[in-house]
């Protein structure tokens, strides 16, 4: 099994934004065709990224595909493969291609719209430096699907729910309420990772 750029982790199978050396690590738990993770990501890529830019943290990005197990079709996991093949041309274009898949995330989840190279292509095309030949081969070859499911196989092993989730050195730091909705704000995060 063939590992994209900017992984770590049990077999290479955790995308990483930042440096591995920061001094604290942020894991953040999502998946692609789930609301609730569209909307924590909305709220907080842009301060996560602020944060593993100025060194204070490494960003681990795990996946599930509750999804695609419960209403059917592999979206959740050709995303994850489309963002293995986004790490290849750097973590810029990675971090990038994942807010605009979220940003064009399918409603309803059911809609399956993400197992369609097509549609992870017209995406990659919102994100400055991303689309090349290589990559295009990535997403219509399905170079890193097989990979996408030993990332996602590996979401189990953290004894989590479902997703979203975020995690600042082990601890958790809630996003959504015991209902189910999202709760969170940039400055909320900000505050409980002093």
């Amino acid at each position: 099994m063939t590992a994209p750029a900017n992984t770590t982790g049990t077999n290479d199978t955790t995308l990483y934004y930042g440096d591995l050396s920061a001094p604290h690590d942020l894991q953040v738990f999502m998946e692609m065709r789930d609301r609730a993770s569209a909307e924590v990501a909305k709220t907080l890529l842009d301060t996560i990224r602020q944060g593993a830019d100025q060194g204070k943290f490494v960003v681990k990005f795990h996946f599930a595909e509750t999804i695609d197990d419960t209403v059917g079709g592999c979206g959740s996991q050709r995303a994850v493969s489309a963002l293995a093949a986004a790490s290849d041309e750097g973590q810029k274009q990675f971090i990038e291609y994942m807010a605009a898949l979220f940003a064009a995330q399918p409603f309803p989840p059911g809609d399956d719209k993400f197992a369609e190279a097509s549609v992870l292509l017209s995406v990659a095309d919102k994100v400055d430096g991303l689309r090349s030949d290589t990559f295009d081969q990535k997403i219509t070859d399905k170079t890193y699907l097989t990979w996408a499911g030993e990332s996602i196989g590996n979401f189990g092993s953290f004894g989590l729910p479902g997703t979203p989730a975020v995690w600042y050195d082990k601890e958790n730091i809630p996003v959504v309420t015991v209902e189910g909705d999202v709760d969170i704000t940039a400055q909320k995060f900000l505050d409980d990772i002093k």
